[in-house]
């Protein structure tokens, strides 16, 4: 019996009841069922995994909460989650992301014959903001790493997470990381580069990552603090000291918060991601060219790169009004 035949079996006599009949165990088969086609035929990552059973957990919440049927949901039904989730204050680009993983879902449903017709083939996806990306100037930037290393110099036994945050931002500021890549490299893997890296990025994308001489010397010592505790080439960059666990995300923005407080920086501006956006708009700003920044930046598509380029006129339109003599002539 095929992959596919089994999990339409499993979840045959699940799917035949109402969604307020299922108890959550229930509930989450089907899920699990939904997700593991998913990782066969896309090859998603763990993040990606975590993302798409977070969202149907919500959606089958949703359902049960307001008593309909996993197997009729209608539109009127999808335009009623949707009022839901934007009083949750989400923004259109996180709702459209649940409602492609929903669409995507009953996708599923409909190819193993669970049901007759998918009708939320046709949900019409929310109207994206054009909010450009927050960004650090590069003074901001070099006073967190400045700050990072005079905080881990005073007290290097107690003070190790404002080493480790040093080197993140170091390696996400020169090379335009994910963070989520970052946190996937193993010790092995940087132990003995040179200057540049080949790493499988976003939708298992290769790409080619350059580090500059201090970020090498940085991840260079860092290792070496590593390997003192116990880690092996086979551990990730970023353990826990204690354990063989991966820092989490949630830990990088805590120690973030903190540096940003040390610092007076803006904590709503400071994140991973908004270091990745500084990366990309300086870059451009010393006249790097936008098909080089794509390239560094993991992007498959020129126009997700372009927004740097909108960041970058309107920094030019401020320094003219602002700058230029005729304007402030113009002030008085």
């Amino acid at each position: 019996m095929n992959l596919e035949k089994k999990f339409y079996m499993k979840s045959f006599s699940i799917l035949k009841i109402s969604t307020m009949n299922f108890d959550k165990n229930k509930i989450n088969e089907i899920i699990e069922n939904f997700v593991s086609t998913k990782v066969l035929d896309k090859g998603i990552t763990s993040n990606t995994i975590t993302a798409y059973k977070k969202d149907l957990n919500l959606f089958t919440k949703w359902c049960l909460n307001n008593k309909i049927s996993l197997i009729e949901v209608q539109k009127k039904d999808i335009n009623f989650y949707i009022h839901f989730l934007k009083e949750k204050n989400l923004n259109s680009s996180s709702i459209n992301r649940k409602l492609s993983v929903i669409k995507s879902f009953y996708d599923y449903l409909n190819q193993i014959n669970l049901i007759n017709l998918n009708e939320l083939k046709t949900i019409v996806t929310q109207k994206l903001e054009k909010n450009l990306p927050k960004l650090l100037s590069e003074k901001e930037i070099l006073h967190l790493i400045d700050k990072s290393k005079e905080m881990y110099v005073k007290n290097p036994t107690k003070n190790i997470s404002y080493l480790r945050i040093q080197v993140i931002l170091e390696i996400l500021y020169s090379t335009g990381l994910r963070i989520s890549e970052l946190l996937n490299i193993k010790i092995n893997q940087v132990a003995n580069i040179k200057d540049k890296l080949y790493i499988n990025g976003k939708g298992n994308k290769q790409r080619l990552v350059i580090f500059n001489k201090n970020a090498l010397d940085l991840l260079k010592n860092w290792i070496s603090i590593m390997i003192k505790n116990n880690k092996n080439k086979n551990s990730y960059l970023f353990e826990n000291i204690h354990n063989i666990k991966v820092i989490s995300r949630q830990q990088i923005y805590k120690d973030l918060k903190k540096l940003a407080l040390k610092t007076n920086t803006d904590v709503e501006k400071l994140s991973p991601h908004s270091i990745r956006h500084s990366f990309a708009s300086h870059m451009l700003n010393r006249g790097a060219d936008l098909r080089s920044v794509q390239k560094l930046l993991g992007h498959s598509d020129i126009s997700t790169t372009e927004i740097y380029t909108q960041v970058r006129q309107n920094r030019l339109k401020g320094l003219v009004l602002n700058i230029h003599p005729l304007s402030n002539i113009l002030k008085r």
